[in-house]
């Protein structure tokens, strides 16, 4: 009787790639629901998606989808990149569709929307037992006509709200050093300036708050601690993923609002936080493209840019 071999790390990353590609092709795109419970731990968490409601477990994440797919019955879920690294896996995604029927109470519009997000899912034994979400509901929503045109995003000036060229996106050879390069950059980032750790030709892709090179990055970054002068950017050191020389980072934001006001809203004292999750790609020991995806949701009604969901700014 021979002895099977080990699985290797490879092979590990590469099946929870395909069960990730299974998850969000047969569950988002085609609404075999069944298979939910099929690889969802029934103490299953999600954090993070946007402020929606979601229960734990398989039937918290169908919930979630069916509101979706009811809502946008033509909508679509697309990856553009997929990476993945231990237990964890990595994913840009944009969520397409018609708005057709009620949505979390907005009645439909028939607007053609586009919303990016990231998720990243932990993986064991070839069962998903945590998630994490981040997307641009804000954007969404100014399109679809029930939030007001607001703040610097890509959707309140009737810009694109893709991630933008190039559509499919792919890990690079990497060095080894991509990790600490991204805490350079949350180090930078919490030193008010982003420049140090920028590659000379940076690109950005944040539709949320519509920064595209390192001249914008810098002027949020700016706009966000002249509002919140105690602005400290935590990641999470349990959430980085690396794969060649991409790496996702997860953390949340904090600060107090007694500074400068910030996109048309008045300082109120009040404590912000908002998650955030990125994936940067790091090239000679600088970042030479980012793609974010910070929860505006929150980070606009704990600041009174948007109202609360009582209706108080």
């Amino acid at each position: 009787m021979t002895t099977p071999e080990p699985t290797s790390a490879s092979n590990i990353t590469e099946q929870n790639k395909a069960l990730f590609n299974r998850w969000f092709g047969r569950v988002w795109n085609s609404g075999e629901y069944a298979i939910a419970h099929e690889v969802i731990s029934p103490r299953m968490r999600v954090h993070g998606a946007g402020g929606q409601p979601v229960e734990q477990g398989p039937d918290g994440l169908v919930g979630l989808i069916s509101t979706w797919r009811d809502a946008f019955p033509d909508g679509r879920m697309d990856s553009t990149l997929l990476i993945a690294e231990g237990d964890l896996v990595a994913a840009l995604l944009t969520w397409r569709g018609t708005h057709q029927a009620e949505f979390y109470g907005a009645p439909a519009s028939g607007q053609s929307v586009v919303c990016t997000s990231i998720g990243i899912d932990r993986i064991e034994n070839g069962i998903i037992v945590d998630g994490w979400g981040e997307l641009d509901m804000v954007g969404m929503m100014q399109q679809m006509g029930v939030m007001p045109k607001v703040g610097p995003g890509a959707s309140a000036h009737e810009q694109s709200a893709e991630w933008g060229s190039p559509t499919e996106v792919r890990p690079g050879e990497g060095r080894g050093d991509e990790k600490a390069v991204a805490q350079a950059f949350v180090e930078a980032f919490n030193a008010g300036n982003l420049t140090p750790v920028l590659a000379e030709d940076y690109r950005e892709f944040n539709p949320a708050l519509g920064a595209r090179d390192a001249d914008e990055a810098n002027e949020i970054v700016a706009e966000l601690r002249a509002a919140m002068p105690d602005l400290q950017y935590r990641h999470d050191p349990g959430l980085l993923i690396a794969e060649g020389d991409l790496v996702a980072v997860h953390g949340v934001l904090i600060g107090t609002y007694n500074g400068a006001g910030l996109w048309g809203s008045k300082p109120n004292g009040q404590y912000v936080a908002w998650t955030q999750s990125e994936i940067l790609r790091i090239r000679d020991g600088k970042v030479a493209e980012r793609w974010s995806c910070p929860d505006v949701l929150s980070l606009y009604q704990g600041a009174g840019v948007l109202p609360t969901a009582g209706g108080t700014s």
